[in-house]
């Protein structure tokens, strides 16, 4: 093999590694950024909020059980927002009437809320 052959054959080989090598590194960065990302989700802060039932309904869903215990409950929060939460039956919300909800931020941003 002549010695220009042989440095391009060589050239090509380290550049395979060098790709295959980046693409390796960008694996491992997304996996850790999925994993600081549902690290941060997991992180939540409970706050409780005041507002009034807007509304109340039927569940619906596929789960029988939720759907026979279950009410969905719109609640206007008193800074203006509207959400909608799953109570049980036994709680008997009633529109108009002030209930006090927990909102759970998480750590990305997101926010969720309960019935208290």
């Amino acid at each position: 093999m002549r010695e220009e052959t042989r440095k391009r054959f060589e050239r090509e080989i380290h550049k395979q590694w060098l790709a295959r090598g980046a693409m390796a590194l960008a694996a491992i960065v997304a996996i850790g950024a999925a994993l600081w990302f549902q690290d941060l989700d997991a992180h939540v802060d409970n706050r409780h909020v005041a507002g009034v039932v807007a509304h109340v309904g039927p569940v619906s869903g596929l789960n029988t059980q939720a759907i026979q215990n279950g009410l969905a409950v719109d609640v206007r929060l008193e800074d203006g927002r509207e959400v909608h939460v799953t109570a049980l039956k036994a709680a008997r919300p009633e529109v108009g009437a002030r209930v006090e909800i927990t909102e759970h931020v998480h750590g990305s941003g997101r926010s969720t809320f309960s019935w208290k």
